[in-house]
């Protein structure tokens, strides 16, 4: 599979083994030689991998792009979203406003409020230089906090699941 996705270091890639196999069964299914049960749109959909950092992985963006394109020829159906253009014409994000919390369990505001910067960007339609897939969506991992002030969790998680369901059309 060399080649087909960038690798990656220093940031949070996907583990290249896992990647690969499902790759592989992805073109088995597509010859007509399935290895083990064909594969379908649905388990490209919910594919997961483990996550790796400071060792060699695939850049998730690539990865979680490329495998939302394959699902969505397996079904015919078209893009959901194009990087320069909003999911849904009628669609729109409006920017949430988070509960500061301090004494209970909470997200870290500067990571929410980047990654809420880019959902933004790509539900509205805005340039932005990575638009966020579901995928990633329904992936993030915001960084817990407590005895600082950190963004209520469970208005962050329903706001995410909207964002989410915007993007999955």
């Amino acid at each position: 599979m060399s080649g087909l996705f960038s690798r990656v270091r220093w940031r949070e890639g996907y583990d290249i083994a896992e990647v690969d196999a499902l790759i592989d069964r992805l073109n088995a299914t597509l010859e007509g030689r399935p290895l083990g049960a064909p594969l379908t749109a649905a388990d490209l959909r919910n594919a997961s991998f483990t996550p790796v950092r400071f060792r060699e992985g695939y850049d998730v963006l690539e990865v979680d792009t490329f495998l939302e394109a394959a699902a969505q020829r397996m079904t015919g159906d078209q893009p959901t979203a194009q990087p320069s253009s909003p999911p849904a014409a009628h669609h729109r994000l409006d920017s949430p406003r988070f509960t500061p919390v301090k004494f209970n369990e909470g997200y870290d505001m500067a990571e929410v409020d980047a990654f809420v910067e880019r959902i933004l960007a790509t539900v509205n339609g805005q340039p932005v230089a990575k638009p966020v897939t579901a995928r990633e969506i329904s992936r993030i991992q915001f960084t817990p906090v407590r005895f600082r002030e950190g963004y209520d969790v469970m208005e962050v998680d329903l706001f995410l699941e909207q964002a989410e369901n915007l993007l999955r059309g």
